[in-house]
Order: C-alpha cells, then structure tokens, then sequence
C-alpha cells in the first residue's frame, strides 16, 4: 500500500503546494505571506479531500475526516484572524493555537493512516500547513524564536511518528527533510526582515525625536512603560540622565503617587487597543524633587515592537497663569453683576451686548430688551450729539476714553442723567475691540444742583435789583429756566382789601400763551379761592398736577393753551403770607420735598427781602435806623470817601450806578467788604436815593483765595515764578532809588531726580516741603524765596549790603541741606548748586540778572556743587556750549564719533568674556572729548536719542565682525535715563538686533541703579527683558534700591560702583559693602561686576568675596577697536595653543 514517491515532489499537487508555501521567501509587505499561506492550506485540503473521496472510503470514516477538516479549517480562520489582530504578539494566544493545531494533525494522521497508507505524506503536509499558519503568527512578536522553535519541534515528532510507524519511503523523508529545511531558511529570511524593520524603526524614531526637539518634550516607550529613548527638551524637564530613565521599571514612577494607578490602566488599555483619550494632563516628580504639570499626548507607533510616542509638555506656567485668569474672570464677573453702578459693554457701533443687573435698573428695561437696543437708542436727544463725539474721537484713537454727564431715557420715559465713564477696548494688535461703559446715578445730585441753581437765580435776582418791583421779574425767570417750567406768575397780598392780586409774569419764548395770561389782569382771589387763595390759606405749596379736573375758567384757558400742570407757593414775612408764585408746565408735574424745600427757602427769601435785609446785615432794628445818616453802616476810615462819591453825584446830577466796594460797620463795630449798589429818584423837592446792600466777605475771601493761589506754589506754599518776578522788580525800583544793591540767588537740588524717580513722587514732593522748611528756617523775613518750578528755587535778599553778605546766605543755605532728610521710612540726602548774580554789578534788569544766576548755577552744578558767583567769562562758556550743541546734532551725520572699548574680566579664569562700549566725540577743533563733556548736553538738548541709536548700531557692527573672525565675545552699552524715558527705546534695540542678526543675549544694556528703580522704569524694563537682551545694574550701592522692587527687576548683572571697589585697599567698610553686595547678587541668580578695578589687593578681595568679573585700568584701559581686537585674538590664539597642547 506505500506509493512510491521517487519522483519530483512538484509532480504532486499536494506537495507541490506545500513546497510553494515553505519556500517563498519573507517579504518587506506584511500582507505577502499570510496570503501565500492560505492559498498552500486552500490547495492542500482541496488534493486531501479529493483522495480521500476517490479511495471510497467508509461513510463512518468520511464523517470523522469531515468533522477534523471541518475543525481544522476553523482553526486556520482562528489563526489567521489573531495574525491580522493586536493579539498576535501575545504569547498567550499563540500556545493555544499551536496546541490546538498539534493535536488536530495526530488525530488526522491516526484516523487516516489506517486507509490511506500511501498518502500519508499529504496528510502530514496538511497537519504542517496549520502549523505554519499559526507559526506566521509569531513572525510580528518579540516571542518569534520560542514560537518558531515549538513549531520546529510539533513538526518533527509528526515526522518521527509517522517514519516509526508507518514505514514512509525514501523519497517521503526527502520531500519532509526538504520542507524542514524550507522552514530553516524561512526563518533566517524573517530575523533578517525583522532587524531590517527594527533598523529602520530605531531611525524613523531618531528622526521624529529630533523633529520633536524645538516642539515639545518627546518621549518613547514600551508596552510596559519603560524608557527607551527620549530627546534633550524632556531629559532636561525629568532632571534624571538617559541612563537612569532606562534603568527605570516603569516611567509611571516620576508620577505622583495618587495618579500612577490611572497611569498604569490607561498604558494597557491602549496597548489592548482600548478607547482611551489620546490626550489628559498629569504631573511629574523631577529627580529634585519639584511637581511639574505637564500635558501628555500619546501616539501609538506601526512597528513589530509596538511602542508608543509621548509627547510631554510642560504646562506649569500656563496652568498657572490659566487659574489666574479664571480667577480674575470670576471676581470681574462677581464685580460686574454686584456693581452699584451701571455697567455696559457695547460694539463699535454702540449696540448693547452685555449689562449687568445695576444698568437694567439704571434704565428700566431688561437684560434681553436692551440686547436689542443700542446706546444711542437709549440716549436722550440733546445727548445723542455728545456720545457719538466721544466714540469717534476714541475710535479715531485721539483719546483712551471719556467722561461726560449725559441723560438716559428709560423705558417709562423718564430721564436719568447720570456720570459715564466710557472707554474703548482695543485687542493685543490695537485694533478697537468693543466700548466699555459705567454709568453712576447722579439724578439726585443734579436734582440737588438744579435746586441750588434756583435758589442762586433767586439770591442774584435780588441782590443784582433795587427792589422787588425790579427783581421780581429776575426772580420769576430764574425759577422757569432752573426749574424747567414755561411760565411764572406772582400774586400778591393786598391787605386793605383781604384779597391776592396779579402782578406780573415771564415766559418763555416760544409757544403762544396770551390768552391765558390775559384772565389774569383783572382777577383776583380771597382766602381759600382758586389756587392762590388755598396756598394763602394753608401757608404751604400746593400742586395741580392735571388742570384738565378743574372746572374753573383760569384752568379751561390753561388747557386750551397747552398748559396741563401748576404749583404755586407762598411768598412769606415771618409767618405772614405776602404773595405767592405759581409755576406752570406743559406736562402734569409733582411735588417732591426737594422741590418743596426750595419753594419755602425761596418763598421766605423773598418775603424778607426787603423788612429784613438790613437788620440782619448790620445788626440794627428797622426803628434805629430810620432817620440816620446813611454813613452810619459805612466803616468811619471809608464815610469820607462813601459821602463825597453820592455828594459829587447829586451836585453834577451824574447818573449813579454800578456796583462799588467800601468798608461796612455792624452795630457791634465789626468790619466787613461791602458791595453796594445806589439808583436815584426825584421825590418832589427830594433827591432820594435808593441803595442795596450786599455782604461780600466770602467773596472778597475766594477772591484772595484765587489771588493766593495764582502767585503761589501749591505744593510748598511759597511764592511762585510770577511773584518773584513782580518782587524782583519791586527791588529793583527801591535800589536804584536809593542807590543800594541785593542779590539773586538761583538753587537746584542735586540727584532730586534721581530721588524722585527711586522712592516715587509723593516722597519727592515730600522731600521737596521738608527743603522748603530748612531754607526758611535760615532765611531773614525780609528775604524772598520762591519755587519756580521742579527742584529749582530763587531767593532774593533786598537788604544786602555787601557781595559777601549774599554769598553768607548761600553758605547758610547749603549748611541747612547737609543733614540727611527723613522721608516716609527713608533717609535721603541732597545738596544744591547755587549761582549767585548780584545788582548791579551783574545787571540792572530781572532778565540779565536771572539769566546770569543761572549761568553761574550751571558752572556751580558742573563743578559738583556748591555756590558760584557770576564771572563774565562764564556767560562766554554757556554760549560755546550752546554752539557745542548744535555741532554734536551735526557730529552723527558727520562721522565725528567713535567708540572705544573697555574689557571684562572673569576673575576665576582671567579671560575676556565681554566689552564694554564707550563713546568719544573727535570733534575737530577740540579732539577727542569724553563722553562726561557732551552726554549731559545731549540729555538736555534730546540729541541723546539718536545718539543711543548709533551708539548700539556701531557696537552691534563690530560685535558681527568680531563672531565672524571666531571671536566669542559679547558688548554692553551704556542707556540714559532719557532713553529709558523714551518708549521706543524697544522698538531701536529689536530693529538693530534685527538688522544685524545678533543673538539678543550678546548685548547688555546697562542702567543706573537710581534709574532702574522708578517705577515708570519698570515696563521699559521688562519689555527690553522679553526681547532677549541682558541688563546690567549700574553704579550698584549708590542709589536707594529696594530689594522687593529689585527682585522684581528683570536685570541679569550688578556692577558694583567703582567708589567702593578703589576704597577696598584702605576702607574696611567698603570691604564689607563689597562682600554684601556680592552675597546679595549670587543670591537673587545675578551675575556681579567690579568697576573700577586698580589694584591687585583690591583684585584679592574681590576674588576671595566671589565677584564674578572685574572692569577697571588693572584688567584693561578704554581702547581703540584695533587694540582690543588684538587682544581677543590673541587671547583666542592662546586658547587654541591650550587645546592643541592638551590633544
């Protein structure tokens, strides 16, 4: 029954097939082989079931191949679906399969070999085939050699038990040991494939690492969490080494405790293939310690190994500044809704987008109805004009924003003024965003306003007329136009006939009312009749808010003109009521006690116009003065003056009028300015006149007041520009009259400014009060002191008798200045420059004199201070400087300026590590001049702007060819106060780093301590730290630092003053200062430089205190380019020597 196999294994089907699918070679493709594969198995069961159905064997034995056929083709399905799966690299799946396969082939074999003795080959070529398949399972996971060294060893105990008992041919072993060695040479084509892929994945995450460097932190990792590769970013984040992230179990131990658990979950059920968020926050411990916030985001990774990309950002910073966002949003909102003021947020075409409760309020509508309005909308008419200006003038960007009085119209009509502050909101690029408004209630103060304003139009209409027959039209209007009524009328008391009469009105342009005005001539009314009989009555206002429900004739001609609403009230003297005033309107009006109030201050004011005045002006009752002389009220130093101005009048028959002032006299002798008015009359033979008097004290009190400020300095209180002036002059009247001579003295404060910028400008004015007191303390009464303006003083001495009597009075003044000032918590001190010009030897008019004061002040200044007496040939130095002036604007043009430079020196190595930049001026006639002639000139004059610009542009020049040539050096510069003053001091520094393509950090810019301080310095500061450059703190200990403000500061460096370093040999104070100023930089992270450096023991100090780096004539004079460049070559040059010697 065995079939003899001599011939080629390719003559039958069976093992032509299986030849094919152990023999093809692996493919780059993942899909080549499974499919070769399935199409061996497909043609294998096909040729088994064909011999099986033509060797007619029994139907129980067919049944039993059907069913194992049937099995072993589900568990090929099996197979085939766990390679295309993420179950393939489990070992745990693929021991099954091999088992399942296994003992699948020995039943097929143990079944079959008893009826198919010569086909057992193909038999076996089948149990190989679902092996095979199962064994291609393993080709994608990290267990490849266990798998394939199973499959090896399934296949040989099949061959072994067939060979033993089934007696196979020679030519089957041949044909079996052929397939064994196709298996062979297979898996040596897969490992190869497999470290092909593996090479090809290791470059492809190289690269992506690489990629990652400048985007985030990146990150590789296994199944298991553990590192295998990771950029610089997240090394650098961890601050462990690559070594020991890799000889981590787990990189899920850098998390804190609480969230490993949820870490580890998350890791294998994305491995599993599970719906886990690609993206989710957490933190890291660093190696010392410190919890980073940090957002993950994980990428699965197409390779054999199937690792994972984890992109690792650090997020502590935005989460930060994120929770403080929320924070700031959450307490405007709360603001916004609890606001007691109206809040409004509108478009750029004033439609309302967002309000608060306050605002619906304010304007009676709701938060969805005003959504749908606009600003103007709700604005009253006459306002509508002012708002829209506001808008285009901020829109135009003329203005930041606007406050303005203005009336809203609420929904029930009524008008609310109110205060708005109204600003424009402009994005990060300044492009307008939105308008932002706040609105205050103030119809309570402006109630209050316009019923002052009534009672003032009442008070002026009275005092400015003879008597009430004259006033009382005054009167009347002023309580229309205040009040905003139309028309007014005043009633009056006659007592003989027990009834009130009309007696006149005013009204206001406009509409026709004649013909109610007209049934007021001949009416009149008794107690309780009509309106002005009932406020006769009751003594009190009364109101008609709707005349349409009276039935009487007045009231239907008052409609039928258009008046609906009256009050009148009573017109009083004392408790007698002696008139009455009624107000009329077009539309139905109430009263409110403030309205009431003022009816009753005005109604009394009136009354007692005429009974009263006088008594309560000057004490004496109406008996005692009838038949006195009118001078009896007059002050008895001012009753010549007062009779001869009526006397002159009567006698010429001149007109009098106008108003005049004179002295008045009380009954209790007191004096008080007095204004009077006086009208005439003829009476018969009489000449009568008529005056009225009015009590101008708090008047003539404002007057002074006003009169006191406008000469005065309202900070010190002493005389200002303008009085000193006018007394400058007065002494030079009584000089030249009595041939006597005084001097001017004209005084500046040293270092105010820089004072005043340190401690903030209250304590400059402080300091400014507590110098007022000293000068005053040492000056005579009879000496003028004025402020005129800044730190700038003048004092004049009128009684000087000789030049050395004014120059004792500089001395006395600078003496009172020496102490140290205490200023809020501070001590400060100042001196004074002060420059001395004396009449007349120096000038016989106040211009000479103050002009050559201040000449001599400048020489004072320039010299240190101090006091300088005029010289002629002074005035000839401030001209030359005035001519320097101009030259130096010329100088930049002209190529007149250059640069020196000065090294830097690092103690501990002695090398150069950066230059400064100086500039001198090569003037053509004068040389080359320091930058101490012309810089305080350029300060004064605004030349320093441009100045600074070349200055930075020339040092970035050379800087570039000094990197060219290989040189590793960087430069400072030198700032003025005034550029640090002007806000495109940025904008110069990133277009010259721009230009000439310099890394920011190269250049140094370097600001006096005094100037770093003031607070206006503080944003210049921080926006010159975000474009990268480095910032030295210049002159160190000189100023009044404040260690929180200097915290505070971006500043890279401190260089310590140089008074402190040259005193080092000889002062053990500065010593110490040295010392501490050292600790005190190391310890804020800042880098420290000596200036001023002499001597080798001050070297010494500064080397034993830790001082970074040195400047000074012992490490490097100020030289010309071409001798520093020699010495940062030859210092380069020496270190490539060093670099040789030691390779």
């Amino acid at each position: 029954m065995v079939q003899d196999l001599s011939g080629h294994p390719s003559a039958d089907p069976l093992f032509g097939a299986a030849w094919a699918a152990a023999g093809v070679p692996r493919s780059s493709r993942s899909w080549n082989l499974p499919l070769v594969n399935g199409l061996a198995v497909a043609a294998i069961i096909a040729g088994v079931g064909y011999r099986l159905w033509a060797a007619h064997l029994p139907a129980d034995v067919l049944r039993e191949e059907a069913v194992l056929f049937a099995a072993g083709t589900l568990l090929a399905g099996v197979a085939v679906a766990v390679r295309v799966s993420k179950l393939a690299p489990r070992l745990a799946v693929q021991l099954p399969i091999m088992a399942c396969a296994a003992i699948l082939a020995v039943l097929v074999l143990g079944i079959a070999g008893r009826w198919l003795g010569d086909d057992l080959p193909a038999l076996a070529a089948v149990s190989f085939a679902a092996v095979f398949l199962q064994f291609d399972v393993g080709l994608r996971s990290r267990h490849f050699i266990y798998v394939f060294a199973i499959a090896i060893l399934g296949l040989g105990a099949l061959w072994a038990y067939a060979v033993t008992q089934l007696m196979v041919s020679v030519s089957a072993i041949v044909i079996w040991t052929l397939l064994v060695m196709g298996l062979g040479l297979l898996a040596l084509l897969t490992s190869r494939a497999v470290e092909r892929d593996l090479g090809v994945q290791v470059e492809r995450q190289s690269s992506l690492l690489a990629t990652l460097s400048d985007l985030g932190e990146g990150l590789v990792v296994t199944e298991r969490g553990r590192f295998v590769a990771g950029n610089d970013a997240y090394v650098n984040l961890t601050g462990y080494s690559r070594e020991e992230l890799a000889a981590m179990p787990s990189l899920i131990g850098m998390a804190p405790e609480e969230q490993r658990e949820r870490l580890a979950a998350n890791l294998s059920q994305r491995l599993a293939g599970g719906d886990v968020p690609a993206r989710y926050t957490s933190a890291i411990i660093t190696k010392s310690g410190r919890r980073v916030e940090v957002e993950v985001a994980i990428h699965r990774v197409t390779t054999r190994r199937d690792q994972l990309l984890t992109l690792v950002s650090d997020i502590t910073e935005r989460l930060r500044a994120e929770a403080g966002e929320r924070e700031s949003e959450t307490r405007f909102r709360t603001l916004f809704q609890q606001a007691q003021a109206g809040m409004a947020f509108a478009g750029l075409d004033a439609h309302i987008t967002t309000v608060n409760p306050a605002f619906c309020e304010l304007v009676g509508y709701s938060d969805t109805e005003l959504r749908t309005l606009s600003l103007l909308d709700i604005t009253h008419p006459d306002d509508v004009a002012a708002l829209q200006d506001a808008m285009h003038t901020m829109l135009a960007g003329e203005e930041e924003g606007r406050r303005i009085e203005k009336r809203y119209t609420r929904q029930d009509g009524e008008h609310v003024w109110v205060d708005l502050t109204m600003r424009l909101v402009r994005g990060a690029d300044d492009k307008p965003m939105y308008f932002q408004t706040v609105a205050v209630d103030i119809r309570d103060r402006k109630r209050a306003e316009v019923l002052q304003a009534a009672r003032f139009a009442v008070t002026q209409a009275l005092v400015t007329s003879p008597g009430w027959d004259k006033a009382a039209a005054g009167v009347l209007e002023g309580l229309c136009r205040t009040l905003d009524w139309e028309l007014a009328e005043y009633w009056e008391v006659d007592i003989p006939r027990e009834a009130m009469h009309f007696v006149t009105s005013w009204k206001r342009p406009g509409r026709d009312t004649s013909a109610f005005e007209a049934t007021a001539a001949n009416q009149t009314y008794r107690r309780g009749e009509g309106l002005a009989g009932r406020v006769w009555e009751a003594g009190a206002p009364i109101a008609m808010p709707d005349l349409g429900a009276d039935t009487s004739p007045r009231a239907a001609a008052a409609v039928a003109v258009g008046l609906h609403g009256i009050v009148g009230f009573p017109v009083r003297s004392g408790r007698r009521v002696v008139g009455m005033i009624s107000l009329h309107t077009w539309a139905a009006r109430d009263l409110d006690d403030g309205l009431i109030a003022v009816m009753n201050d005005v109604g009394s004011q009136i009354g007692e116009f005429v009974e009263r005045a006088v008594v309560k002006l000057f004490g004496y009752s109406e008996q005692e003065l009838v038949g006195q002389q009118s001078d009896i009220l007059i002050a008895t130093t001012h009753r010549a003056a007062f009779d001869n101005y009526l006397q002159r009048r009567l006698k010429l028959d001149i007109p009098v009028s106008g108003a005049h002032e004179t002295m008045g006299k009380r009954k209790n002798g007191s004096l008080f300015p007095l204004e009077f008015v006086v009208s005439s009359m003829q009476v018969g033979a009489r000449h009568l006149f008529i005056a009225t008097l009015r009590d101008i004290s708090e008047r003539k009190a404002h007057t002074d007041a006003l009169e006191y400020q406008a000469l005065h300095d309202a900070l010190t209180g002493l005389p200002n520009r303008s009085l000193f002036g006018d007394r400058l002059r007065q002494a030079l009247l009584a000089a030249r009259r009595n041939q006597k001579m005084f001097g001017v003295l004209l005084l500046d404060l040293d270092r105010f400014k820089d004072i005043n910028d340190a401690l903030g400008h209250d304590r400059g004015d402080s300091l400014l009060q507590e110098v007022t007191a000293r000068l005053r303390g040492v000056l005579r009464a009879t000496d003028t002191i004025a402020r005129l303006g800044g730190d700038e003083f003048a004092v004049l001495t009128p009684d000087a008798k000789h030049p050395e009597d004014v120059v004792a009075t500089a001395r006395k003044i600078l003496a009172s200045l020496e102490g140290p000032f205490a200023i809020g918590d501070q001590m400060v001190e100042t001196g004074a420059s002060i420059g001395i010009a004396m009449y007349p030897v120096h000038g016989d008019d106040p211009s000479t004199l103050l002009r050559r004061a201040d000449v001599a002040m400048y020489v004072a200044k320039r010299s240190g201070g101090g006091y300088a007496v005029y010289q002629p040939e002074q005035e000839a130095q401030t001209l030359r400087r005035s001519g320097l002036a101009g030259e130096l604007r010329r100088s930049i043009p002209q190529g007149e300026l250059v640069l020196h430079y000065q090294p830097q020196v690092t103690l501990a190595t002695g090398t150069i590590h950066s230059v400064e930049a100086l500039v001198r001026w090569n003037h053509p006639r004068e040389g080359l001049m320091p930058p101490d002639r012309f810089i305080p000139m350029a300060e004064e004059t605004g030349i320093i702007h441009p100045l600074t610009a070349w200055v930075i542009d020339a040092a970035l020049t050379q800087l570039c060819k000094w990197i060219a040539d290989g040189i590793d050096v960087s430069i400072s510069v030198n700032v003025s106060p005034r550029n640090i003053e002007d806000h495109s001091l940025e904008e110069m520094v990133a277009r010259a780093l721009g230009n000439f393509k310099v890394e920011p950090n190269r250049l140094t810019l370097e600001i006096t301590e005094g100037v770093a301080m003031a607070a206006a310095a503080a944003k210049a500061l921080h926006r010159l730290h975000e474009i990268g450059v480095r910032l030295a703190l210049d002159d160190f200990g000189t100023g009044y630092s404040s260690l929180l403000y200097l915290m505070r500061l971006p500043v890279n460096e401190i260089k310590i003053d140089r008074s402190f370093v040259s005193a080092l040999a000889s002062d053990p104070d500065s010593g110490a200062i040295v010392r501490s100023a050292v600790g005190l930089g190391h310890n804020l992270g800042l880098r420290v430089v000596a200036e001023g450096l002499q001597d080798r023991m001050a070297e010494a100090v500064l080397v034993e205190a830790g001082c970074d780096a040195a400047q000074g004539f012992l490490v490097g004079r100020p030289a010309e380019e071409t001798e520093i460049t020699a010495l940062l070559m030859q210092q380069a040059g020496l270190t490539k020597e060093r670099l040789t010697e030691s390779g």
